[in-house]
């Protein structure tokens, strides 16, 4: 199975990381791929193997840690109001923006590093800036996005 896997030009030249647990017909798959294609192919190559009856994919792709780290930031106070970068190589974080302080700086990093799927966190922020409120974007009614059926006819009461 792991030649199969290997011989995907796409996942041996990522460095894909994938554990192979074989019980019966049984196949679980297991550790990093970079995309979320990857993770999909690895488990049709195995599944498409005769003596395969099914396969468990328990993959992890960077797209899911960025995505599981990204909504982990927006949900603390702490971190919310701060755009941050989040990039992840086979589950290692890479955190980039401006906090203005460094209890925020560590507070992103401790909320990263928590997440079961991130292997390891790498800070790239930077302490500076003014420190703000999480603010909420009130969405535009229904009536406030039709258009004025008079301006749009040029009628005039």
């Amino acid at each position: 199975m792991r030649r199969v896997l290997w011989d995907y030009e796409p996942l041996r030249a990522s460095h894909a990381e994938i554990f192979i647990d074989v019980d019966g017909d049984q196949v679980r798959l297991r550790g990093r791929v970079r995309t979320l294609p990857q993770k999909l192919i690895a488990s049709g190559i195995v599944a498409r193997m005769p003596e395969v009856g099914e396969v468990v994919n328990e993959l992890i792709a960077d797209p899911d840690v960025v995505r599981a780290v990204a909504d982990a930031l927006a949900q603390d106070e702490r971190t919310a109001p701060y755009v941050l970068r989040v990039d992840a190589r086979h589950g290692v974080v890479t955190l980039r923006g401006e906090v203005p302080t460094q209890l925020a700086q560590e507070a992103a990093v401790a909320i990263a590093a928590s997440l079961p799927t991130v292997a390891a966190v790498r800070n790239l922020t930077t302490i500076g800036g003014d420190p703000r409120p999480a603010v909420a974007l009130a969405r535009p009614t229904a009536a406030a996005d039709m258009p004025n059926p008079d301006a749009v006819s040029g009628a005039r009461p």
